[in-house]
């Protein structure tokens, strides 16, 4: 197993050394990242640092912000040992080490393995002056109870207005998002969030054919946001018990098929109970004996 090492920098210009034991270490805000970083810094997961047999190759996994080597932004590429990885304000120095010089360049001790059998385990916390950050380094493991965790809702506050205020414009609106609507209604069955996203786009449909003084026209378009609203929801609902069920039984397999959907429903969103599905994806794949990805 190779043993990769990380210097990172902080906002502040403190500079932190972690050596893992891994040949694939995530860095991002999420708690099941191997390397944490603040929230206001990094996405759930943001980068993907892999030791192959050419050396460290680093991916991109979001571009809000962009993560950069050298300072370019980039997709995928080789990650040379004196390049920096900048992902938010902190920049990241990743080179190959031996087991014996890690355990050396920290003192003797281990250098930390990543594992599914282990708790999750803090391996440090790094204040950071006058931010009040935290940077957090924990293993793959995650914590089977999911009811202390509040699912987030798919949508915010049904629309009721319309964009348009002229009526012959927003009628013609209405026809167009009505028609994108049923696009996408027609496409949820293999991507959920087309339907999410179809359900907005119908309540605007009938926004603006009220504004267009066309009632039953309206009248449709809120009564198939209405259906594809509750469709989903139930479906969401659904697959929540299910996941929690599996969990009980210990049905490993069955629960992490039930979290690839619940993470393709909560697409997007963030919160605690997003964390904690993307943790427990991580976790089953360890469990499984099956490597991350």
């Amino acid at each position: 197993m190779s043993v990769l090492r990380f210097q990172i920098r902080q906002p502040s210009g403190q500079i932190d050394q972690l050596f893992i034991e891994s040949e694939r270490v995530l860095i991002g805000s999420g708690a099941h990242c191997e390397i944490r970083l603040p929230l206001d810094q990094a996405a759930v997961e943001h980068a993907l640092v892999q030791m192959g047999p050419a050396g460290v190759f680093v991916q991109a996994l979001s571009f809000n912000p962009p993560p950069t080597v050298n300072g370019i932004p980039f997709t995928q590429g080789p990650l040379a040992a004196e390049a920096v990885l900048g992902v938010g304000q902190f920049q990241i120095n990743v080179t190959r080490a031996e087991g014996a010089a890690a355990q050396q360049a920290v003192g003797g001790a281990q250098p930390k393995k990543k594992g599914g059998a282990s708790p999750v385990s803090l391996l440090a916390l790094i204040g950071l002056a006058g931010g009040g950050y935290m940077m957090f380094f924990m293993d793959a493991k995650s914590d089977l109870d999911m009811t202390q965790y509040k699912a987030p809702e798919l949508w915010g506050a049904p629309v009721a207005q319309c964009s348009q205020p002229a009526p012959d414009r927003a009628g013609a609106f209405a026809l167009e998002r009505f028609g994108v609507g049923s696009s996408l209604r027609e496409r949820r069955p293999f991507h959920v969030q087309d339907g999410i996203n179809a359900v907005p786009i119908f309540e605007t449909s009938s926004a603006c054919y009220r504004v267009a003084r066309d009632e039953p026209a309206a009248a449709e378009a809120m009564a198939a946001a209405n259906a594809l609203r509750k469709e989903i929801t139930d479906d969401y609902r659904t697959h929540r018990v299910r996941l929690e069920h599996s969990l009980q039984v210990d049905d490993l397999q069955t629960a992490r098929r039930e979290v690839k959907i619940l993470l393709q429903f909560t697409e997007g969103k963030q919160g605690d109970y997003v964390t904690w599905l993307s943790n427990l994806d991580r976790s089953l794949k360890l469990k499984l004996g099956r490597p991350a990805s």
